[in-house]
C-alpha cells in the first residue's frame, strides 16, 4: 500500500490550471440548477409551474468523472506512496462528508418534510460512502458519486499496486474491455434469468466495478498522459474514442454523444490553460467551496425552497434565494469547518510520518552500530 510510484518520482511543483477549477464549479453549478428546478418539479412540485426547468445533471456527473480521471493521475503520481494519496483523499472528503450525513439525520428526524425514517443501519451504511453496496439508499441523494469516486481510487491504488503504471494504455483498454463485456454479460443473465434472484448479485457487481462509468475516467486519463507526453500521442486519442464509445454503449441514462465530445473538448482545452474567460474570479471561488456546496445543497436546499414557498415567495424567488444560501452554507463550512479540520489532520499525519521516519533512521542506525 505504501509502495514509491515509479513514474514520476521527482515531480517538479505543478502550477495550478485555473481552469480546471472552474470545471469543478462548472459542474456543481449544473447540479444546483438541475436539483432545484428538474428534481423538485418531479419530487415535490412548485407552487406554480417554473418558466424553464434544467434537465441535465446527469452531464455535470459526466464532466465531473471525467475531470476526476485527468486530476487523480496528477495526485497520485505526485505523492511519494500511495499511503499518502489515500491518506490525502480521506482527509479531504470524510470529515465534510460524516458532518453532511449528521445533518441529514437532523432533517429526516426533525422535519416532516422528507417523511424518511432513520435507522442505525441506514445511517452506519451512509457513513461508509457506499450504502448501495449494503443495500441501503443514499440519505443525500448526490452522494452516490462518492462510491463511485472511492472505488475509482481503489482502482488507481490497485493499479500502482500492480505495476499498472508500465503500459498504462493497454491496462486501460483491458478495463474498458471488461466494462463491455461485463455490462453485457450481466444485461443478458437478469434479462435471460428474471426470476432466478441474481438481480441484486449483479447489481452490486457493476457498482462495485464501477462498470458503467469507469470509461469516463479512462478517458480523464488518457488526457492526463497526452497533457504529460506519456505513451504514443495517436494511441491514447485512440484509446480516448474507444472508452467513449463503450461509455455510450454501456450507457443507461441517455447521455448524448455530440455532449460527451463537447464536454470532453473543453475538459482538454482546460487542461491547457486555453479557456480564459473560465478563470473569472466567481468561477474559481465556487471552485474552492464545490465539495460542501455540492454536499450541502440538494436536501438542504429543498428544505428551504419549501419553506420559502410556504412563506408565500414565488417558485423563482424561492430558487434564488435557495441558490445564495447554500453558496453561503458551502463557504462557511468550508472555511469554518472543512478547512481547519483538513489543515490539523494534515498536519498530523506529518508529523507522524516524520516521526515514523525518525525512528527507522534510529533504528536502522542501532542495528548498523551493534553489526
Amino acid at each position: 500500500m505504501s509502495s514509491n510510484l515509479q513514474p514520476n518520482s521527482a515531480t517538479p511543483t505543478r502550477k495550478r490550471i485555473l481552469e480546471l477549477d472552474a470545471i469543478r464549479a462548472i459542474s456543481c453549478l449544473n447540479l444546483l440548477l438541475f436539483h432545484f428546478t428538474w428534481v423538485y418539479a418531479h419530487k415535490y412540485g412548485f407552487t406554480s409551474p417554473l418558466a424553464y426547468m434544467f434537465p441535465y445533471g446527469k452531464y455535470g456527473v459526466q464532466l465531473f468523472f471525467m475531470l476526476s480521471g485527468f486530476v487523480n493521475v496528477m495526485t497520485l503520481i505526485g505523492k511519494r506512496t500511495t499511503s499518502d494519496f489515500l491518506v490525502a483523499r480521506c482527509i479531504r472528503i470524510f470529515p465534510s462528508y460524516w458532518f453532511c450525513i449528521l445533518l441529514n439525520v437532523l432533517l429526516f428526524s426533525f422535519i416532516p418534510f422528507f417523511g424518511q425514517d432513520v435507522t442505525l443501519a441506514a445511517t452506519a451504511a451512509n457513513l461508509s460512502t457506499m450504502p448501495k453496496l449494503f443495500g441501503f439508499e443514499n440519505m443525500e441523494p448526490v452522494t452516490w458519486t462518492l462510491q463511485v469516486e472511492m472505488l475509482f481510487y481503489t482502482f488507481l491504488v490497485l493499479m500502482t499496486a500492480f505495476g499498472g503504471w508500465k503500459n498504462t494504455l493497454r491496462n486501460l483498454m483491458v478495463g474498458t474491455v471488461v466494462c463491455l463485456t461485463g455490462c453485457g454479460a450481466i444485461h443478458w443473465l437478469k434479462t435471460s434469468w428474471p426470476e432466478s434472484g441474481l438481480g441484486g448479485t449483479l447489481s452490486v457487481v457493476e457498482q462495485l466495478f464501477i462498470l458503467r462509468n469507469f470509461p469516463l475516467f479512462v478517458m480523464g486519463m488518457l488526457l492526463n498522459e497526452i497533457h504529460k507526453n506519456r505513451g504514443n500521442r495517436w494511441h491514447n486519442v485512440l484509446g480516448i474514442v474507444f472508452a467513449a464509445i463503450v461509455f455510450h454503449v454501456v450507457d443507461v441514462r441517455g447521455h448524448n454523444p455530440v455532449a460527451t465530445a463537447m464536454l470532453f473538448g473543453m475538459l482538454a482545452f482546460a487542461a491547457w490553460g486555453k479557456i480564459p474567460p473560465l478563470r473569472w474570479r466567481p468561477l474559481v471561488y465556487i471552485s474552492s467551496i464545490s465539495y460542501t456546496l455540492y454536499l450541502f445543497h440538494n436536501n438542504i436546499g429543498s428544505c428551504c425552497i419549501n419553506q420559502l414557498q410556504v412563506f408565500g415567495f414565488g417558485p423563482h424567488v424561492s430558487i434564488v434565494i435557495a441558490t445564495g444560501l447554500m453558496i453561503a452554507l458551502g463557504a462557511a463550512t468550508t472555511m469554518w469547518f472543512e478547512a481547519p479540520i483538513t489543515r490539523f489532520l494534515r498536519a498530523r499525519y506529518r508529523a507522524f510520518k516524520s516521526g515514523a521516519a525518525t525512528n527507522s533512521g534510529t533504528a536502522t542506525a542501532g542495528s548498523k552500530a551493534g553489526a
